[in-house]
């Protein structure tokens, strides 16, 4: 018992350590809206608001601007706000506090499932120090999935304790904490009814199946929706970005990115903020289409070759990587753009899905380790540890992208061009003064909105060219960039590059 406790202790104290450089860290790109410059988060008198609408309405006067209705969200930030004012360490610590809660959560769950220590404490260490999740726990505007997480691993525990004790006391805490899932996050509102059907088939008892043992969690449902609609004026009030492309290329490419995503969560080699994935209109219409096609044919064989091994072995192990396997899948189908979503692939979606290939990685070492070969047996726990040595490393080095922002937006610029990230970064070096990177960067913005077209951002790109020049007494070329806003569509942003259109000409004239 001492020695499991030391354990506990343990693995607190490694989560923390790999994360304790992400403290550091800035409020970055939406923290600054949701936080920093969110009045309805200054006191904790305004958390009946949070529930009337949607997460970005204080900046358009209550009016819903997005389909994200995520109160618990904010009711944290008014926590955060209330507990140490408007310091971002003060919110990166609590982020990384419930993240340390979910890995803990993540050792109970896995420990109910597989009854087995090693395999679940493996399991969560890995949850734990995994560099996917910077972009959920090193990024305050992340910590909608770390309290999803936290809620549908709590109702999940509860429900398999309510299989045991019977009562309906605990039933009603699982639809409770569902509740609080979906007032977290949208995607809770599917996982968590498909991760209960995945337990009820792996735990074999026909009791579980029974419509009535929902009957809470339909009540949650029920309560939820009519507040949804009433706060956004709609289920889905705003269009998504995605509803653009027919059926077939948006799930097609989703199951490409899938596969990626499997790839990072085992090789996490090039992480980097705002991933996109080229859109796929046929199955043969690339390498990358015919990989993900023999993906799909090889993943179903494999999950099937588990599946007959545990229901005629009854072998623990082939169980346990069925379930992981199927735990990712289900927490992953809802984001396969069978409904339209706003883009295909975001890190931070991996948070909770991820503890399944945990799960089924650890539990195929296990049984590479109990069997007969011995090049197997003494392989394994070399490749576990690596595995986390290299996972804890690239964890820290990733939080360190997040301690400052123009390196956070440069290190995905390393990665894959983009406008908005130019952009922002040419506006930063404004900012601070340093007027020749600026100026370099708001023309990378202008010039690879030519290749990857980006209205909007090229719009904001030349006008800050514009302040850039004025700054520098530059009047000319400020009027050259100045004049490529006049005809925008943004009204604010023209009416503004107006008054310094008129003064710059005003100054050339003298």
């Amino acid at each position: 018992m001492v020695k499991k406790t030391f354990l506990i202790l343990l693995l607190i104290g490694i989560v923390f350590a790999v994360y304790a450089n992400s403290l550091k860290g800035p409020f970055l790109f939406d923290d600054t809206i949701l936080v920093r410059d969110n009045p309805l988060i200054r006191s904790i008198t305004n958390i009946s608001a949070f529930f009337k609408t949607d997460i970005f309405a204080h900046t358009t006067e209550g009016l819903p601007i997005s389909n994200s209705y995520r109160p618990l969200q904010t009711v944290t930030y008014a926590l955060d706000f209330f507990l140490w004012g408007n310091s971002p360490q003060g919110f990166h610590l609590t982020s990384v506090i419930i993240h340390i809660i979910n890995t803990l959560l993540v050792f109970l769950f896995i420990k109910k499932i597989s009854g087995n220590f090693s395999i679940s404490y493996l399991t969560s260490l890995i949850f734990g120090i995994h560099p996917i999740n910077t972009q959920c726990v090193s990024y305050i505007s992340g910590r909608a999935d770390l309290l999803v997480a936290t809620f549908t691993l709590l109702s999940i525990i509860t429900y398999i304790n309510s299989k045991k004790d019977k009562k309906k006391g605990t039933l009603f805490l699982s639809a409770l904490f569902y509740l609080f899932a979906i007032y977290s996050k949208e995607i809770a509102i599917i996982i968590l009814p498909l991760i209960l059907v995945i337990y009820n088939i792996i735990s074999d008892k026909e009791k579980t199946y029974r419509p009535r043992s929902y009957i809470f969690h339909a009540a949650a449902l029920a309560l939820y929706f009519p507040q949804r609609l009433a706060a956004l004026d709609g289920l889905v009030p705003c269009a998504l970005e995605l509803s653009r492309l027919d059926i077939f290329p948006r799930v097609f490419t989703s199951i490409k990115s899938l596969f990626i995503d499997v790839r990072m969560l085992l090789f996490p080699y090039d992480l980097h903020f705002g991933r996109t994935t080229d859109v796929e209109s046929s199955i043969f219409g690339s390498i990358y289409s015919i990989l993900t096609v023999a993906g799909i044919i090889l993943a179903a064989y494999m999950l099937h070759l588990m599946y007959k091994r545990w229901q005629e072995k009854k072998d623990a192990g082939s169980a346990q990587i069925f379930f992981g396997i199927s735990f990712f899948l289900v927490t992953m189908a809802p984001l396969l753009n069978i409904v339209p979503l706003q883009v295909f692939h975001s890190d931070n979606w991996l948070y909770l899905p991820a503890v399944g290939i945990y799960l089924a990685f650890i539990a195929f070492v296990k049984s590479l380790i109990t069997s007969k070969q011995s090049l197997a047996k003494g392989m394994a726990p070399i490749l576990t540890i690596a595995a986390l040595f290299y996972y804890g490393h690239t964890t820290i080095e990733r939080n360190k992208d997040y301690q400052d922002e123009i390196r956070f937006f440069l290190s995905s610029l390393e990665k894959r061009p983009s406008v908005k990230f130019c952009r922002t970064v040419g506006a930063l070096y404004g900012e601070r003064g340093d007027y020749e990177k600026s100026i370099k960067y708001l023309n990378m913005a202008v010039e690879t909105n030519k290749i990857y077209p980006a209205k909007e951002e090229a719009e904001l790109a030349y006008f800050n060219l514009g302040i850039t020049y004025m700054n520098l007494g530059k009047y000319k070329e400020a009027k050259e960039s100045f004049e490529k806003v006049l005809i925008s569509t943004n009204v604010e942003l023209r009416l503004e590059a107006e008054r310094h259109f008129v003064h710059i000409v005003n100054n050339l004239m003298q």
